[in-house]
């Protein structure tokens, strides 16, 4: 024979399934989305992931229009801190024009990051890079004149077991791209 609920009990369960889940969405509110999207990180959870990066970047995190000069591509500085999880890499790129020159200072909290400085063709399908540079090293300045339209810039790989700090100063005429 079939039992049938009694509807307070139905009451009772719904009513213990949305505490839980709004005590669930409320956590995942507060050590995720937060720090992700608006670099708000009240438990401190955010930045030992390395989500605030992300909110970090997105202000400057400008889609180019690409292949076009406007008021965005003008001579512009730029500072901007990343966080290079624990064994983990992040790429970091901007959009510059065919001779254009990128001048730049990085330095880490005082760890050593493997990086390497490259630029990818605008439009290239093939995979193709040009490695500028390639070290393990926990700074690195100077200025770099590209050989072509597209995006230029790092990759840092963290090989050590907790996250890295990464201060990059930037001055050109480009766009930001931001995280890739």
């Amino acid at each position: 024979m079939n039992k049938i609920e009694h509807p307070i009990q139905s009451l009772a369960s719904l009513v213990k399934a949305s505490i839980i889940a709004s005590i669930l969405a409320a956590i995942i509110l507060l050590t995720v989305v937060l720090p992700a999207e608006y670099g708000i990180d009240p438990t401190g959870f955010g930045k030992a992931m390395g989500l605030t990066v992300m909110a970090e970047n997105a202000e400057q995190a400008v889609k180019p229009t690409l292949g076009s000069c406007d008021e965005r591509t003008l001579l512009r500085e730029d500072t901007v801190k990343l966080t290079i999880p624990a064994n983990s890499g992040l790429e970091y790129k901007f959009y510059l024009e065919k001779d254009a020159v990128l001048e730049y200072s990085w330095q880490t909290d005082g760890a050593m990051l493997y990086f390497d400085f490259h630029g990818e063709p605008q439009g290239d399908t093939t995979g193709y890079f040009k490695s500028y540079k390639e070290a393990t090293a926990d700074k690195g300045n100077g200025s770099k004149s590209v050989p072509f339209n597209g995006s230029h810039g790092w990759y840092w790989k963290n090989e050590s077991g907790k996250p890295i700090e990464v201060s990059l100063k930037t001055k050109g005429n480009y766009q930001v791209i931001g995280l890739r």
